[in-house]
C-alpha cells in the first residue's frame, strides 16, 4: 500500500470524491445519503456507521476500512465484496484509488498516520 499511497494527493482525492459525493457526504455531522456517511470511515470496522442498512455480504465482512481494505474496495467494489449494494465499478487508476484514500483519511478528527 505504501507504493500506492505515494501517488496520492489530497486536492486530487477531494476532486474524485465528487463522483461519490451524491452517494456520500463525508462531512462532521453528515447524514447517510444512499450510502453512509463516511466522515472517520478510515480504520472503522466496516458496516458500523449508525443507522445505514447495509448489505448482509458487508456486514458479514468483518474488517476495518484499513488504507488496504479501501484500496481494494476502491477498485472493484463488486468483485471485493461480492453482494455490497455499492453500484459504482470502481477507481482503476492507483493515483484515483490513493487520493481518495488520503482524502478519505484527511476527514476525521483523528486521522490515521499513512504505513
Amino acid at each position: 500500500i505504501k507504493a500506492i499511497l505515494v501517488l496520492g494527493e489530497l486536492t486530487h482525492g477531494e476532486k474524485v470524491f465528487t463522483k461519490c459525493s451524491s452517494r456520500h457526504l463525508i462531512a462532521k455531522g453528515g447524514k447517510n445519503l444512499i450510502g453512509p456517511a463516511l466522515y472517520c470511515v478510515v480504520g472503522l470496522p466496516a458496516a458500523s456507521i449508525d443507522c445505514y442498512a447495509y448489505s448482509k455480504a458487508l456486514k458479514a465482512h468483518g474488517k476495518n476500512w484499513s488504507f488496504e481494505e479501501l484500496n481494494a474496495f476502491l477498485l472493484k467494489p463488486k468483485s471485493y465484496i461480492k453482494g455490497t449494494k455499492m453500484a459504482y465499478a470502481g477507481l482503476r487508476k492507483d493515483k484515483d484509488r490513493a487520493s481518495v484514500i488520503l482524502y478519505l483519511n484527511s476527514q476525521s478528527d483523528s486521522p490515521l498516520p499513512k504505513p
